[in-house]
Formats: C-alpha cells, sequence, structure tokens
C-alpha cells in the first residue's frame, strides 16, 4: 500500500486536548506550524514552509522529527520548498539533511533569496546524500524519483 494519503494517529489525543505548539502534529502534517509535511510521490516527502517564514535550528530538528514520524524511519527523497522564505539557517539545513534516512534532498525555489538558502552550506559537513537547487517543480521532482526509495 502507498503511503499517499496516509493518515496519521493523533495518538489519542481529542480535537479539543491541548497539545505542544513546539512538538510534531501528526494528525496535520505539520512541524509546530513552520512547515508542512507530506508526501509528493512515494518516496518523496515534500517540506513546505510558508512564505515570509524564518527556519531555526530548533524548527529544523522539529523538522526532521516530523519526516522521521512521516516515514517511520524507513528511506526519503526531501523536497524543500522554500519560495518566498525570508531565512533557514545553515544549522536547520544540517539538521534536515542529515537525517540518517533522506536519500536525497532538492530545493525548491524561484527568488534569488530562495537560491542563496539553497546554496548556504559553505562551513558545514559535506551532506551524505545528494542536493540539488531547483526553479521548476518537476524537473525537482524527475531528479528526486530514482534516488528514492523504490524509485525507478
Amino acid at each position: 500500500m502507498s503511503d499517499l494519503g496516509r493518515q496519521f494517529p493523533t495518538n489519542g489525543r481529542s480535537a479539543t486536548e491541548p497539545t505542544n505548539p513546539h512538538a510534531p502534529d501528526e494528525a496535520s502534517g505539520t512541524a509546530g506550524g513552520k512547515a508542512t509535511i507530506e508526501y509528493a510521490r512515494e518516496g518523496v516527502v515534500r517540506i513546505t514552509v510558508p512564505p515570509g517564514s524564518r527556519i531555526t535550528a530548533e524548527d529544523g530538528t522539529l523538522i526532521r522529527d516530523r519526516f522521521l514520524t512521516l516515514t517511520a524511519g524507513a528511506g526519503a527523497a526531501v523536497l524543500l520548498q522554500v519560495t518566498g522564505v525570508e531565512s533557514v539557517s545553515k544549522e536547520a539545513v544540517r539538521i534536515i539533511v542529515e537525517a540518517v534516512t533522506v536519500t536525497a534532498f532538492a530545493t525548491l525555489g524561484t527568488t534569488d533569496v530562495d537560491r542563496v538558502i539553497a546554496h548556504g552550506r559553505r562551513g558545514l559537513p559535506v551532506p551524505r546524500c545528494p542536493i540539488r537547487y531547483f526553479s521548476d517543480e518537476q524537473q525537482a521532482l524527475a531528479w528526486l524519483t530514482p534516488q528514492a526509495p523504490g524509485g525507478s
């Protein structure tokens, strides 16, 4: 069975119970309100950061944890959509990319700021997976798909 459209448990919480705003939200696929995390296609997880956001190392940890929850610790390629984002810290990118189950990492953006964010890895360790920047989503998905588990 494909993970596309998969529903996630609420861990017994009712809709009226308070939740930790900094914890990964398993029901909605968000990480502390800073990013939406969902399958773009089988084996490829899309992380969408809303325009105007600033992503810190703490946010990177929440996003990584949500990614690992979504994939149940299995490998997956990542499409990080940063169009219109104000900033993503180097540490946040390092934390997400270094999740041991990331098989490939594509950043999708359309502005010069997006490109700077995508290439702002100076001073960070060499990642364990291939990384590339795209301005076209279909090209990014075409690059990611063969590198995703079960990709062809």
